[in-house]
């Protein structure tokens, strides 16, 4: 992620969420649960996307590292993916919220005349876009994860779920062919039918790169690949990030 990015996103979301912040502390001390709930998920949803960025920036990151007798599977960083399953999970309960009381007059947070209705029916358009995400993320446990095995690999993110074997791997990149390079450290793995599954894993080593060259190397050294499923895949890992 670029840093003047970061900082462009820290200083919007972080000022939204420190205004939501303040009204839920007022609301609070008024007893107007509903109104506090409401700007409660607002403000964890902005600092959601925010407190990741003090792990990503700098590059404070590793893996969670799960290993079995099948494969490895690789998760975000704790500190990027709780808060961000806690920020989307407190706003699906706020347009909930907002979205079943607010036409009733049970939530009273002052909005412009003109949007009193357009603001519960986007709230209950977003609801149902976030709700099916947030389960997701809440049933895996986590928001994505990349899973090796000496067959091949498993990704998920969001609604997305791949998979292919080695032998139908032509290449392991950081950008997909002919398109733009992200900043969110992806993952490419270029198959043999051009299609280009993708994981961004800026989250789990920094930039990607070294999950990334990990990947590459065992697509590179299949007499290797057992590795994925005793621990020394993660050894090897560690050694990269020292």
């Amino acid at each position: 992620m670029k840093l003047s990015t970061a900082i462009l996103g820290g200083l919007f979301f972080g000022g939204f969420g420190v205004f939501s912040a303040a009204w839920t502390v007022l609301f609070v001390l008024r007893g107007e649960v509903l109104n506090a709930f409401v700007t409660l998920g607002v403000s964890a949803f902005c600092f959601g996307l925010i407190i990741p960025m003090f792990a990503v920036v700098p590059g404070n990151v590793a893996p969670r590292v799960d290993v079995d007798d099948a494969g490895t599977t690789f998760r975000p960083d704790r500190a990027v993916d709780l808060p961000i399953q806690i920020g989307f999970g407190l706003a699906v309960i706020a347009s909930a919220i907002y979205t079943i009381f607010a036409p009733a007059g049970m939530v009273t947070i002052p909005v412009p005349a003109a949007m009193r209705y357009s603001l519960p029916f986007t709230s209950g358009v977003l609801l149902l876009i976030a709700a099916p995400h947030v389960w997701r993320n809440l049933r895996r446990g986590c928001t994505k994860y990349l899973r090796l095995t000496p067959a091949g690999f498993v990704l998920e993110e969001g609604w997305r779920s791949e998979s292919g074997d080695w032998l139908q791997v032509k290449d392991v990149t950081d950008q997909i062919p002919g398109g733009k390079k992200s900043t969110s450290g992806p993952i490419v793995f270029v198959m043999s039918d051009d299609s280009t599954p993708t994981i961004a894993a800026g989250g789990m080593t920094p930039d990607g790169t070294a999950l990334r060259e990990l990947i590459r190397f065992y697509w590179e050294h299949p007499e290797s690949r057992d590795e994925l499923t005793d621990g020394r895949a993660v050894e090897r890992l560690a050694r990269s990030l020292a």
